[in-house]
């Protein structure tokens, strides 16, 4: 089976409520992603797509314009 690989999109900053601009993990996920089996990684991807970013908050240099 092949390995889920990382949804990171080199963005790397995260929001008030510790989600990624880029990628939707929580700082736990991203840190924890390694350990991950692939059923969890799947889950993770999918909880990624129902988050959104704290409203009126930007990365730094303002990647999202």
């Amino acid at each position: 089976m092949e390995e889920v690989q990382s949804p990171c999109m080199k963005i790397c900053h995260r929001d008030s409520n510790d989600v990624c601009f880029g990628c939707r993990r929580t700082g736990e996920e991203v840190g924890n992603w390694i350990r991950y089996t692939n059923e969890e990684r799947k889950a993770v991807i999918e909880k990624t797509y129902h988050r959104t970013n704290v409203a009126g908050e930007m990365p730094p240099g303002n990647f999202l314009r």
